[in-house]
């Protein structure tokens, strides 16, 4: 059976109230409920609306249930070809017509039909019953042989039901069954392959009309003529090539519309109808191009989930003003996210001028479950997914597999693509995006051949550092390019690398919590009160207020929506940062942000939330990283000793033509003084311009500081700014303590860093004055070393301070089910047999929290770790810990208990704090266990330096 299109003689919609049993056993067919006088006569039988998702109506339901409709046929029908069409219905399908069987359908995301002429009943009621099976999550119900998480399915709802349109088709002896529509944009040529069915069983004449009008509804071109048809299935080729035809782009997304008229005896026998438009999308010279001119591609990855109707948009409002939202950030692309969007969606997307992908309803990572139905499942999604959305201008490339690890996936990546090919000559196809299993492979236009690139994804976490920033500006780029630019063995991210050839970041970003409390009153006054996602919101407004105050940063941030506007703030800087790393690669030709919106455990991920409320700064500096001209600023080192050079580079990115520019620096202190101002003219050059390279001097600089960059055209008109921020210590700014400590470490790495700064220190004995301080550098696990640690904590007890630059233990696996933040953690081991964690975020945020406290006397306090923390920053924390939280963390698990097997639309795991520097009480003194990489950073960061300073003039004088 062939995908359907809306194409109408007569269309009468079977949408509405349908009764339904939900058969929660599975007992339906012993029971007869699929014949009319069994559901008839069971007594629990409810109402639903079609279309619906069951989480409309059933909290978490899955498994079978079992819809009847009863619906009038005319007598003026009989003679006619009637079929019933459905637009989706997830995922196995049994139909029944007036207790006579019709058909069978696997699948929950693509159109099916059957006909019913010879079933249905004329000039009388009929009835229709539909058994459906669900895809099995959670249930743990194997169904009709299928066991739980076998099915290809979207991660984002269960979907279960008829959740599209279901509607009954009539038409006389001959069908427009397919149509197939290609352009040529070099000569506004359009090719239709129309597939017509002659229903007779003899020869038959017939009247084909195509007309091709344009955007106002006039006729442009028409073909009008008689065809000799065989019974079944005729393929007839037709051409038209349109004077000054007008090609669609999301400049100017212009559509013609396709009316093709099949006529028996001078009446309409059927018709399709479909707007299309004049496009060509395609890769040359490693760039992509759209209608022979070069296209950077910026896209929103897109989980597609709405707050009420789940998979289907709540309204036509709503699904405009995100695609609009998109648009005005300045993307041109949407990334559906493992499910063919639904039909109207698209339409707005060929409407409004945005490219989309076509992704199939397989998702990634372990997912479906291998099962040996499965290579049978995953061909009906891609030939059917291929053929409902083949037509669609918005669609420029197949993306068949994301992240593939199953062989029984990783052995179809061929032949789906060759299938995808044979369907649709005319798109990219991707095999694999991330191309874990045999690097990224995209076959072009007409081509059988695939050529290979980097598809890349990469969430870097909170520290993204000069090296993460070269990272993605190296990707791809040949061993000699990295070595002549300083950065030899500097690893890019990314999986099966193509050296020299072109990337596109298909996945990148990182996250920030929704405002909940504001959320949450739209849940309560709009919301589905049985769906996973207004649950979630619920009790993740809860759990952080209850983190806040647990973790005791109440004190940074006295409101939930104070955290809220911190985490979007720092979310949309790092956005910023890593597109502009992205862009600034030569060889990028274009990137993915993480995402357009919130969805369902990659909650937070969205610039804008479910409710299509732009996150703040997240939507607002992401914007600014998509502009068509960019100016880049590069500070290698930002943490500089006074009389160091602070090393400068400036980047221009330029979707234009070449043009002279002129660039302008300002330096301005904290007071916003302007201390500097150098101005330079250079050549903007299309794609990616070294402009500047200097060597600031910094001499007479201290404190805090802000560059300023801004880039005018030749007349005289900004085209770009940008703004980073960097630090210059003198020798006040880090003066050395004069009290005299004691040191015990496995290693010389503080005693050589004391040493050369003239600090008084004695080596650990255990023989100690209560009131001196006792700094514990790397650790040894060997029973001597434990001892002396022992002995340290035995002081402490007796009132010296011991502060612990390290600390060992085990890190929680986050490739296992686990269950984390059950109580306080217990402290007496430590620094041993301490419970740690990565923490470093994803689509999440996991970025630390420092808070007012000496330690940080003279640094940032009371905020996120910024650009200044890089060096001594750390992706390894404690895991809720009893103590007084001085740097901590505050995140959630990305999914319930880090459970692979709950990484669907249950949403986000728990939320809890980890702590990166803790002091507890011990007696009548204190222990501090730290996890900041002070160890490391003490040689060459005088944030390092200005800290353990701070330690130590703090700690020795709260012991006097």
């Amino acid at each position: 059976m062939s995908a359907f299109v809306v194409r109408a003689q007569e269309i009468t919609s079977l949408n509405g109230e349908w009764e339904i049993i939900f058969d929660d056993q599975n007992e339906g067919r012993e029971n007869g409920w699929n014949k009319i006088k069994g559901f008839n006569e069971f007594e629990l039988k409810e109402k639903i609306q079609v279309p619906s998702c069951w989480e409309n109506f059933r909290e978490d339901y899955e498994g079978v249930a079992i819809y009847k409709k009863d619906f009038f046929v005319p007598k003026a029908w009989k003679g006619k070809n009637i079929s019933l069409q459905f637009e989706a219905v997830n995922y196995l399908s049994e139909v029944y017509l007036n207790d006579e069987v019709v058909g069978y359908h696997k699948g929950g995301f693509t159109p099916f039909e059957f006909r019913i002429n010879k079933t249905l009943k004329y000039g009388e009621n009929n009835t229709i019953i539909i058994r459906v099976v669900s895809p099995v999550l959670y249930s743990g119900k194997v169904i009709d042989g299928l066991q739980p998480h076998q099915t290809p399915m979207w991660r984002g709802a269960l979907t279960g039901g008829i959740w599209q349109d279901v509607q009954l088709k009539v038409t006389d002896d001959y069908l427009v069954d397919d149509v197939f529509i290609t352009t040529d944009y070099t000569s506004s040529t359009v090719n239709t392959e129309v597939q017509i069915e002659n229903t007779a069983t003899e020869l038959r004449e017939v009247n084909v009309l195509i007309n091709i009008l344009d955007k106002e509804g006039q006729l442009v071109k028409t073909k009008n003529e008689t065809k000799t048809l065989t019974p079944g299935k005729n393929t007839i080729d037709y051409q038209f090539i349109i004077e000054n035809g007008e090609l669609w782009s999301p400049k100017n997304p212009y559509l013609y519309t396709l009316d093709v008229q099949v006529f028996k005896e001078g009446a309409l026998s059927d018709e399709f109808k479909f707007k299309f438009g004049i496009r060509e999308f395609t890769i040359k010279n490693k760039k992509f191009y759209l209608n022979g001119e070069e296209f950077f591609m910026k896209g929103g990855f897109f989980e597609g989930l709405y707050p009420t109707k789940l998979a289907y948009p709540d309204s036509e409002e709503m699904a405009r003003k995100e695609i609009q939202l998109a648009l005005d950030a300045g993307f041109n692309m949407i990334r559906p996210w493992r499910k063919p969007p639904p039909r109207k969606w698209l339409d707005l997307c060929d409407e409004m001028g945005v490219l989309t992908i076509g992704s199939l309803a397989i998702e990634c990572m372990h997912r479906p479950i291998a099962s040996p139905m499965l290579p049978e499942m995953v061909e009906i999604e891609v030939r059917e997914s291929v053929l409902r959305d083949r037509n669609r201008t918005c669609v420029i490339q197949w993306e068949l597999f994301n992240e593939l690890w199953q062989p029984v996936l990783i052995e179809m990546l061929h032949p789906m693509a060759l299938l995808a090919r044979e369907l649709d000559p005319t798109r990219l196809i991707l095999d694999e995006s991330g191309g874990f299993a045999n690097g990224a492979n995209i076959y072009l236009p007409n081509e059988k051949v695939a050529i290979k690139f980097s598809d890349i994804h990469n969430y870097p976490g909170w520290i993204f550092d000069d090296k993460k920033f070269q990272g993605l500006n190296q990707v791809s780029w040949t061993k000699e390019e990295k070595k002549a630019a300083g950065y030899p063995k500097l690893h890019s991210p990314g999986k099966n690398n193509q050296a020299g050839t072109m990337v596109f970041v298909s996945e990148i970003g990182y996250g920030s919590i929704p405002d909940f409390t504001a959320n949450n009153r739209l849940f309560k006054e709009k919301g589905n009160k049985r769906s996973p996602m207004y649950k979630e919101h619920l009790r993740l407004e809860q759990d952080f207020n209850t983190v806040l105050d647990l973790s005791g940063m109440r004190s940074v941030f006295p409101t939930l929506n104070d955290l809220v506007v911190a985490q979007q703030n720092y979310h949309g800087r790092l956005n910023k940062r890593m597109l502009e790393a992205s862009r600034s690669n030569y060889l990028t030709a274009g990137y993915c942000i993480h995402a357009l919106t919130d969805g369902d455990w990659i909650l937070g991920g969205g610039i804008i939330d479910l409710w299509r409320n732009p996150k703040g700064q997240v939507y607002e500096m992401t914007k600014l990283a998509n502009q068509p001209q960019l100016v880049i600023s590069r500070i290698r080192t930002r943490n500089i000793v006074q009389h160091n050079p602070l090393d400068l580079k400036i980047i221009g990115v330029n979707e234009y033509k070449d043009e002279s520019v002129s660039i302008d620096i300002f330096v301005r202190d904290s007071n916003n003084n302007e201390i500097l101002h150098q101005s330079t003219k250079g050549n903007l050059t299309h794609g990616v311009s070294d402009l500047l390279k200097i060597q600031l001097e910094t001499k007479d600089l201290e404190g805090s500081y802000k560059l300023h960059t801004v880039m005018k055209n030749s007349r005289g008109e900004v085209i770009g700014k940008n703004q980073e921020t960097f630090d210059v210590f003198s020798e006040a700014n880090l003066k050395i303590p004069t009290e005299k400590i004691v040191l015990l470490e496995a290693d010389n790495t503080f005693a050589k860093y004391f040493e050369l700064k003239g600090i008084s220190y004695e080596l650990f004995s255990g023989k100690h004055k209560k009131d001196q301080l006792i700094i514990v550098g790397k650790l040894s696990d060997t029973a001597s070393f434990k001892e002396k640690v022992d002995q340290a904590k035995t002081l402490a007890k007796k009132g010296s301070t011991v502060f612990f630059t390290e600390v060992m233990g085990k890190k929680v696996n986050e490739r296992e089910p686990r269950e984390i933040f059950t109580s306080l953690q217990k402290t007496e081991g430590f620094p041993y047999d301490v419970q740690l964690i990565m923490a470093n975020g994803l689509w999440h945020n996991a970025a630390p929290i420092v808070t007012d406290h000496p330690i940080f006397n003279e640094l940032p306090s009371n905020q996120f770790m910024g650009e200044d923390y890089y060096q001594v920053g750390t992706t390894t924390a404690i895991v809720a810990p009893e103590g007084k939280n001085i740097v901590g963390v505050i995140t959630h698990d990305r999914f319930p208990d880090q459970d692979h097997m709950k990484r669907n639309y249950k949403g986000v795991g728990k939320v809890y704090f980890n702590s990166e520097l803790l002091e507890t009480n011990v007696g009548k003194g204190k222990c501090i266990y730290s996890t900041l990489k002070l160890n490391k950073s003490i040689h060459s960061d005088p944030v390092a330096q200005k800290i353990m300073n701070n330690i130590i003039m703090y700690y020795s004088k709260t012991m006097q």
